[in-house]
């Protein structure tokens, strides 16, 4: 049976999964990634661990499939990462992740400049800490002699291929991911490397989706056991796989994922920006665009609060108990509203200086409605980009949810009666790795469509939503903007 590999480089967790054309899982391990933060602004991970990570999956995987059923490897990331490299390939910065906020002065900077709405109008992504291109101009003025001897500044997925190739390439959606691609052209942005204060010989070659590479380092051949010449195909961002993963093939659908963080996204065929910077616009292939916005505070909140604040060693089994727990409170959480932005803000709001806070707390109040109400602020966050989606995006019909909270049915309903829209959950687990494995199978010219590894894609559950609830969340939302407007000043 031939099969892809598809590698997920998440923030939380690596994994490396193989799948067969009609998307049987036959090989998946995982392994936990270790973020560095020594302070609310800054988090990072050591590249060198994260590539450790991979190949140590991936050997696994060799080991146990047969090499001559393997087509290719491909891979899925997140967006956002950026690491400063000297002219021999060596780190000289850890990779600084998409939820790092240090250089919110110099985004703010752009905001009052103009700058950042005219690069939006070019690059497609508002401007916002979360940028490599706002986080190469702190390292400019915060740590100029890296900035000085930086040969590239990369993200982690480049890091990989040059240690595994020896070459800079980087796929269409994590070049945009940078705020330094001109969506309109899928090359670097003039007027971005100009705000950055960079050439483009310091970023990598920008590649499609299916650009693979097969001649490994001797020294990565040797480690992973390969003779042959085996396709590692480029892929794409995690964002822009899920949609593909899930089956959100055009805009009467919207994938919604929460996982360490948190989305909502369409697809289009051509690139379509808000008249204001609200919504990320990013190209996965010349013909396919992903709309929709992302928020930094998903699943990590809920850890956050049964871990730090309530003590609880995370488990399945506490998981369990807990979100049971959760359907014995009301929409709404009897009252209590919860901002969840503790690690600041990407969509609707793009404020880094936004904090998390309880409102409306009462002596009745328990743990399970700390914990209803985590649930719900999630959802509001999501609502609030959804509701700048709909100003455009009209004919969304259905939302297909992914990642860790769908084994929760409590979580999925919460956004069921949120939306007031019917969520699918499918069949298809791990959707960044699935929609990588597509791209895996079209570089070998097995597959021409999503549609084709797709085909037999099931709704394993639907959630509809229940009305009364959704009336109750409506007035609830519009208290939870009011609330985050009206301390909007106490957070700076």
């Amino acid at each position: 049976m031939k099969l892809v590999i598809g590698v997920d480089i998440g923030t939380t967790n690596i994994k490396v999964l193989a799948f067969s054309a009609d998307r049987k899982v036959l090989f998946r391990r995982e392994e936990a990634c270790v973020t560095i933060q020594t302070s609310p602004e800054f988090s990072e991970q050591d590249p060198n661990t994260v590539l450790q990570s991979v190949t140590r999956l991936l050997k696994e995987a060799f080991s146990e499939l047969r090499t001559e059923d393997i087509l290719a490897v491909s891979f899925s990331a997140a967006m956002h990462s950026i690491i400063a490299t000297d002219a021999r390939g060596n780190h000289l910065t850890n990779a600084i992740l998409w939820g790092d906020t240090r250089s919110y002065k110099e985004e703010e900077e752009l905001k009052k400049s103009g700058l950042a709405d005219r690069l939006y109008q070019e690059t497609g992504v508002p401007v916002h800490p979360s940028l490599p291109v706002c986080k190469i101009k702190w390292l400019e003025k915060n740590q100029p002699a890296i900035f000085k001897k930086a040969a590239k500044f990369i993200s982690l997925k480049e890091y990989l291929f040059f240690r595994l190739f020896g070459v800079y390439i980087v796929d269409y959606a994590i070049a945009a991911s940078s705020g330094m691609q001109n969506i309109h052209t899928l090359q670097w942005s003039s007027l971005a490397l100009e705000t950055a204060g960079i050439q483009a010989d310091r970023l990598s070659e920008i590649v499609p989706p299916t650009h693979f590479e097969t001649q490994l380092t001797d020294f990565y051949k040797k480690s992973l056991g390969l003779t042959t010449g085996l396709p590692f195909v480029i892929g794409s961002s995690d964002g822009c796989l899920a949609n593909i993963g899930t089956g959100v093939l055009d805009d009467s659908r919207a994938a919604l994922t929460i996982g360490t963080s948190g989305a909502i996204r369409t697809t289009l065929r051509q690139p379509h920006l808000n008249s204001t910077p609200s919504l990320f616009c990013y190209p996965l292939t010349r013909d396919i665009y992903i709309k929709g916005g992302a928020i930094n505070n998903g699943a990590f909140t809920l850890q956050w609060l049964l871990q730090d604040i309530l003590k609880e060693k995370p488990s399945g089994e506490v998981y369990d108990r807990i979100l049971g727990e959760v359907a014995h409170v009301p929409a709404g959480s009897d009252g209590l509203i919860f901002l969840p932005y503790l690690k600041g803000e990407r969509a609707p709001i793009w404020n880094a200086l936004a904090r998390g806070a309880f409102i409306g707390l009462n002596s009745m109040h328990e743990q399970k409605h700390l914990v209803r109400s985590v649930l719900e602020g999630i959802g509001f966050s999501l609502y609030d980009v959804f509701c700048e989606m709909a100003e455009s995006e009209k004919s969304i019909t259905e939302i297909y949810a992914s990642g860790g909270f769908i084994k929760s049915g409590i979580w999925v309903q919460i956004i069921a009666d949120i939306f007031d829209k019917q969520v699918v959950v499918t069949d298809a687990a791990d959707a960044s790795a699935i929609g990588a494995a597509y791209f895996g199978f079209q570089a070998c010219g097995i597959m021409n469509h999503p549609r084709e590894m797709l085909s037999d894609l099931k709704a394993e559950k639907v959630y509809y939503p229940d009305k009364k609830n959704h009336d109750v969340y409506m007035q609830r939302f519009l208290k939870f903007r009011s609330a985050y407007r009206a301390l909007v000043k106490e957070f700076e």
